[in-house]
């Protein structure tokens, strides 16, 4: 059963870095107002695709220190960074296949919400599903897909919709509406539609056939690389490193003992030293555009090849047809019993002919075009390599200018340092052409775990086909639990537990003594009503029943309902208002400390994350974080790794 888990949260700008990491159990945040400890839910959110962008003007710290957020998370094991921008393209997402460290040795996938979502799904093992709904002021109907974005409305709880009637965004329409299918997908309560599911598995099946021709250009580029051995390539990065770093204490060493001598190189010999680094700057991007070339031309020759193998299947298919004979036929008039000679096959004949060579003159003309495309690309890479054996023999006579004018000047030690500038620009050069290769890899490792999702997407599929109807019994023991665990919890807060306290089984939400969470009006209750049913389907998870429940939660301000607000050797100052009514305040200390232990059992399989002004000290080993208004908060610039790291 797939869970997600968050790592490691990253804000980072040009001169500004920061990390927020979080524990595998529960992490609690502590702070002041406006201190930004809110805002790091919402950057989770954020990273996860979430419509709304990120209000810069009221977030002026993080809009004057950081352009862009990282998200690293672990989905089941395998690891993935998510990259987001604050400033601008914030409708496109990056995913990274690798740790945030890892970065530099991984090629980024660009995607936009939908395929965000998409991706998430398959990753969590959960089938896609779409709903058939009625177009805004019109009686036409449209599909719309319920989405990861759906289920995470049950994961994350925003502080203004914990203790309100706008829990689990209630007040939005179109999310109320899409709620209760949220809950069935979490919990397998789907009654599958069969051509939808059919259209699903044809899509993945595509998908996988797509992937395989990608994994095929990518070997292939490898292969006319002499790159297809990933451990040769590693270690080989390795002494390229070790052999750069080297060389680079060899200069430093040079300069340090040579900073008695005094002599300065004349204007020639700058321009020269100058002139040397355009060229080999000029050759590493020729080299970089040739290598793209290459990979382009590969591709398209597996496209030409595939257009070939149509159009040989067309030469068949019309060969056939051109000896199929079907014999004249007689039809005879049940009127006047005569006969009608009947020749429609003629025509149906001269049709599918027809037909065929449309086809085959298509394919044609896609051969040309592809045969031109990569005779194009050809001569572009012949121009390169024009290019970059022009640069080399002028970097070869500049190199011999260079070697003489050391001979005539007073500085001994120029000739050294041009002598490891040179190895290393080159060592330099050979490193990034084994980093691209080692990073072609790496996406053919990650094209073939979307093979084997996409293959446990088709068995899913396949299996859903065969039983099309959710089994009552099923469902029963999911209420059956639900309710148990419910009522154990709204107990637990000493509330009656009697038999009109439950989860309904048509509408998916809580109940208390006969009324659902949007019909009381105490915050306080509500508040309670809201973690036991939370509570009940995160444990639920561990029973495998919410297998599409990412096992996750995060909580914002669980403490504006209770009474106890304030712990010992804490300030009025230092606490942040929140405009809650007498009557709406549960004043009971056992509830506030007993909230904390159902947290803290649910965090043993779980991860947790809670935001809190003034947490108890039953959790204080789990307070990661505690900030500060003002400079000590969350963009923190005594907190800056960058500054750390000079």
């Amino acid at each position: 059963m797939s869970r997600m888990i968050f790592n490691k949260l990253v804000l980072q700008g040009v001169t500004y870095k920061r990390t927020i990491k979080f524990n595998k159990d529960l992490t609690i945040i502590s702070g002041d107002k406006t201190s930004g400890k809110s805002l790091i839910l919402s950057l989770i959110d954020y990273c996860l695709g979430k419509s709304k962008k990120i209000d810069l003007k009221v977030q002026k710290e993080l809009s004057e220190n950081c352009d862009q957020i990282f998200l690293e998370l672990t989905i089941d094991n395998e690891t993935l960074t998510i990259k987001r921008l604050l400033k601008e393209k914030q409708n496109k997402m990056s995913v990274y296949f690798c740790a945030f460290d890892e970065l530099d040795g991984y090629t980024q996938k660009t995607v936009d919400k939908d395929e965000l979502m998409q991706f998430l799904m398959r990753k969590l093992n959960i089938n896609e599903y779409k709903l058939v709904k009625h177009q805004k002021h019109s009686t036409m109907q449209e599909l719309e897909t319920v989405s990861f974005r759906d289920i995470f409305r049950y994961v994350y709880i925003h502080q203004h919709e914990l203790g309100t009637h706008d829990f689990l965004s209630n007040k939005t329409t179109y999310k109320r509406y899409k709620n209760p299918h949220a809950f069935k997908l979490m919990f397998d309560l789907i009654d599958p539609d069969k051509d939808n599911l059919k259209q699903q598995l044809v899509n993945a099946k595509n998908k996988i056939e797509q992937a395989n021709k990608e994994v095929v250009g990518l070997k292939s580029y490898l292969r006319d690389k002499d790159a297809e051995d990933y451990t040769v390539l590693w270690n080989k990065q390795g002494e390229y490193i070790a052999d750069i770093d080297q060389r680079k204490k060899e200069k430093a060493s040079i300069i340090q003992n040579s900073k008695s001598n005094k002599n300065n190189e004349n204007e020639m010999y700058v321009a020269l030293k100058k002139e040397l680094t355009e060229i080999a700057n000029q050759m590493s991007e020729f080299e970089r555009q040739k290598n793209d070339y290459l990979l382009s031309v590969n591709s398209k020759k597996l496209l030409k090849q595939e257009y070939k193998y149509e159009r040989a299947e067309t030469d068949a298919t019309l060969e056939i047809n051109y000896k199929l004979i079907i014999p004249e036929q007689n039809i005879e008039c049940p009127l006047c019993n005569s006969t009608v000679p009947h020749r429609s096959h003629d025509q149906q004949g001269v049709s599918s002919i027809n037909t065929l060579n449309k086809i085959k003159n298509d394919l044609t003309s896609k051969i040309k075009l592809v045969t031109s495309m990569i005779e194009n690309d050809n001569s572009i890479i012949d121009q390169l390599n024009t290019k970059i054996l022009r640069l080399k023999k002028k970097q070869k006579i500049l190199n011999n200018a260079v070697a003489e004018f050391t001979k005539e000047t007073e500085v001994p030690f120029l000739s050294q340092i041009d002598s490891i500038n040179s190895i290393v620009n080159k060592l330099s050069r050979e490193q990034e052409i084994i980093k691209e290769c080692l990073r072609i890899h790496h996406k053919v490792v990650e094209k073939e775990k979307l093979i084997a999702e996409l293959e446990a997407e088709v068995k899913r599929l396949e299996g859903e086909l065969e039983n099309l109807k959710v089994s009552e019994t099923y469902k029963k023991v999911v209420f059956d639990y639900l309710n148990k665990q419910y009522k154990s919890y709204m107990s637990r807060f000493k509330y009656d537990s009697s038999l009109e306290t439950y989860i309904d089984s048509d509408t998916y939400i809580p109940y208390y003594l006969g009324s659902s969470v949007y019909d009381h009006e105490s915050g306080g209750l509500l508040l309670c009503m809201q973690l036991s049913y939370l509570s009940a389907i995160l444990s639920s998870k561990s029973e495998a029943y919410a297998s599409g429940h990412p096992g996750i939660l995060m909580l914002d301000s669980l403490s504006k309902y209770l009474g106890t607000l304030k712990k010992q050797g804490t300030t009025e100052e230092s606490i942040e208002k929140i405009d809650v009514s007498e009557k709406d305040l549960i004043h009971d200390p056992e509830v506030y400390e007993e909230i904390y232990k159902i947290i803290i059992e649910l965090s043993a399989n779980h991860q947790i994350i809670i935001v809190e002004n003034t947490p108890p000290s039953l959790v204080d080993s789990y307070t990661k974080y505690t900030f500060l208004s003002g400079e000590r908060g969350l963009v923190n610039l005594s907190a800056n790794e960058y500054i750390e790291l000079n």
